[in-house]
């Protein structure tokens, strides 16, 4: 996956914005080079800042420790996997239950050629406390994700009336979660596995809604 999709899609405007553009980049380069190079535990706040050619001080006007600038990238990884992945499902699939499989398969092809870094960051964002404001993003944000698409499912009759698209949201985002929190917990997890029973266990809870 590019590097660029770490960095600020936005352009800064002032000068003094684009100086601040400039500090974050240089750090979130350098931690990237760092962290693909030994791993997120093995470096060190001091190996970030010294590749980067800035103080502590300036580090933490920016993050407030080496673990807040790690889940930053994981959030923002997660964030554009789950937007291109939504993208490619919803240009191929018409129905509800098509996209859904043709997203939890996308999903598992992705993770098998995740490199070394893309891996310890997905671990990294899905092994923190739920109540964690990140995490917390991301779940409720897919939760939406879901729900607008059941949503468009039942006005299509793709979804019937036995459950609300608000649970049957929630009920598939903890399938996916506990898949993933798993994998991040358990380096032998079966995550392939796993993705690929889902692909076929939520279509046909959707079935069995009609």
């Amino acid at each position: 996956m590019s590097k660029e999709i770490w960095l600020d899609e936005s352009p800064a405007t002032s000068r003094r914005e684009r100086r601040k553009q400039e500090f974050r980049e240089k750090i979130i380069e350098s931690a990237i080079m760092l962290f693909e190079k030994n791993g997120c535990d093995a470096t060190t706040l001091e190996d970030i800042c010294d590749i980067a050619e800035i103080s502590r001080p300036t580090f933490y006007s920016y993050y407030a420790s080496k673990q807040e600038l790690i889940d930053a990238l994981g959030q923002k990884l997660w964030l554009n996997v789950i937007k291109e992945l939504t993208s490619e499902s919803l240009a191929k699939h018409e129905s509800t239950q098509q996209y859904i499989q043709s997203f939890l398969e996308l999903t598992r092809r992705e993770i098998v050629k995740y490199s070394r870094l893309e891996k310890e960051l997905i671990r990294q964002i899905m092994s923190n406390d739920p109540g964690d404001s990140r995490t917390a993003n991301i779940l409720n944000g897919m939760t939406s994700m879901l729900m607008s698409i059941y949503s468009q499912g039942k006005k299509k009759g793709d979804i019937g009336n036995r459950y609300p698209v608000d649970f049957l949201a929630e009920m598939t985002m903890g399938s996916i979660s506990s898949v993933m929190m798993n994998w991040a917990l358990d380096p032998d997890f079966p995550i392939e596995k796993r993705l690929k029973q889902l692909a076929d266990y939520i279509p046909s809870m959707l079935e069995l809604n009609k």
